[in-house]
């Protein structure tokens, strides 16, 4: 059984109450990437990694650093979990054939995350995401949580997650329905 969190960063981890406290005493980045996360919000995405045990799937515009820069920087900031792998940069011709584009423009990161599922996993039996932009397909949103960017991930949205990942919630169908539709 593998349960993936597809985790997007700004306005999830990196969030405007951090941003503006490190502007405000004068906190420089902490490494080559942006200030430091949110605690706030790193502590509960901890407790969603425990309760869960699931691994990370970065949807995030910082995956364009690239899949081992993100996992250095995760293990350099000490940060939960575990990041597996990065939704692909662009929908493959396969999945424009078979999407309806209407409803694929506007979400774009709702495409890059079924494709992922696609190709990469037929292992996963469950599955949530965590973004504040709301670009996710029809058949995802039981699966989806909304950050408020300002705050990033709050204990409400951790427990949405847990129940999604873990047996207290039910996924709208199998896995393999959410993916081939």
């Amino acid at each position: 059984m593998r349960k993936i969190l597809f985790l997007d960063i700004d306005g999830v981890l990196n969030t405007e109450r951090q941003h503006d406290y490190c502007v405000e005493r004068g906190i420089a980045p902490v490494d080559g990437f942006s200030y430091s996360f949110d605690p706030e919000a790193v502590a509960n995405l901890t407790r969603i990694v425990e309760q869960t045990g699931a691994d990370i799937v970065l949807s995030s515009s910082w995956k364009y650093w690239g899949l081992s820069a993100m996992q250095n920087m995760w293990a350099n900031r000490g940060l939960p979990g575990k990041i597996i792998d990065i939704t692909p940069d662009t929908v493959s011709d396969d999945m424009l054939l078979s999407v309806d584009l209407d409803m694929m423009l506007p979400a774009v990161k709702g495409s890059e995350i079924k494709e992922w599922l696609a190709t990469s996993g037929s292992q996963v039996t469950r599955y949530a995401i965590l973004d504040d932009q709301f670009d996710m397909l029809p058949e995802q949103q039981p699966n989806f949580v909304q950050t408020d960017p300002r705050v990033g991930i709050t204990g409400e949205d951790a427990s949405s997650v847990i129940a999604i990942l873990t047996d207290k919630a039910t996924v709208a169908g199998p896995i393999e329905q959410n993916i081939n539709r």
